[in-house]
């Protein structure tokens, strides 16, 4: 915040309208409505092995807040004789973003099914989640969030 706090006399030198000093002002308010999360409550993540071969995983947004679809990623670590065989992901809402252009997003919980490939004596493995999301209000994007849980297979 040191970097926005200025001289007074370097203050009238710059030609910036009020209404950028009133946005910097909200930014940085200590307003509890405007401050951002921190990335797990951003940004939940529960997963459930519900079969032998399936994976449910809960991507879950807090309000305000939006997952990219191209962002979601799984892969799986420690995982002798087990494999991803797909991962199936709904549709999401496309949006404008100013960065990527048309992108598809989730401002809703959103549940990912993974079909393994498994080997009859598989079971554990790790599975190793990476996915990225943004505040809407403040268009505040968070860094890639990387995620690693170890499950027991049925």
């Amino acid at each position: 915040m040191a970097a926005f706090v200025t001289h007074p006399s370097v203050m009238a030198q710059q030609s910036t309208g009020p209404g950028i000093q009133k946005r910097l002002s909200e930014i940085f308010s200590g307003s509890k409505e405007e401050e951002l999360l921190e990335p797990d409550q951003a940004f939940k993540l529960k997963v459930v092995v519900s079969g032998p071969t399936t994976l449910v995983v809960d991507l879950i947004p807090a309000s305000g807040y939006y997952l990219y679809k191209e962002r979601i990623r799984f892969a799986l670590k420690n995982a002798r004789g087990v494999g991803i065989k797909s991962v199936k992901l709904p549709a999401g809402k496309i949006m404008i973003d100013p960065t990527f252009g048309k992108m598809e997003t989730y401002d809703k919980p959103v549940q990912a099914e993974i079909a393994l490939e498994r080997a009859p004596n598989a079971k554990s493995v790790t599975l190793a989640a990476n996915y990225q999301g943004c505040n809407e209000k403040t268009g505040v994007c968070y860094s890639p969030i990387d995620k690693e849980l170890t499950l027991t297979l049925p």
